[in-house]
């Protein structure tokens, strides 16, 4: 449980939702680019569900920030800061390169954006 001390910011708390919106944004096009490429399996069966269930999270934490309840977003935020580790071994290679460059970049931003939630709050 974290005891957050300082109250998130709106447009701090809005761009890690909306770096969750467009990573996920990036892999649903991947996928459908990909067809039935059966290096898209891993991702329709672990990481697009993983992903889609973090900004479900998000968007309830969302809700929580707007009532002053900061702490859903803050754990939420706490294990975005990991999320190159844990889609680790998990290229967009198959899509082609674009969506491959765009899918790293979009991955970074959401690091970037739950650690500046997490500063937010004074918790890093």
């Amino acid at each position: 449980m974290v005891t957050v001390t300082q109250t998130i910011p709106q447009p701090v708390a809005e761009r890690y939702l909306n770096a969750l919106k467009g990573l996920i944004s990036t892999v649903r096009s991947a996928l459908g680019a990909a067809g039935n490429a059966p290096q898209s399996s891993g991702w329709k069966k672990d990481m697009l569900p993983l992903l889609e269930n973090r900004l479900t999270a998000a968007q309830i934490a969302m809700a929580h920030h707007a009532i002053g309840d900061q702490e859903p977003l803050v754990d939420l935020a706490l294990k975005s800061r990991y999320l190159a580790r844990e889609t680790d071994g998990y290229s967009l290679g198959f899509a082609g390169e674009e969506l491959a460059t765009q899918y790293e970049d979009r991955r970074r931003l959401v690091v970037f954006a739950a650690w500046q939630v997490c500063e937010s709050a004074g918790v890093v």
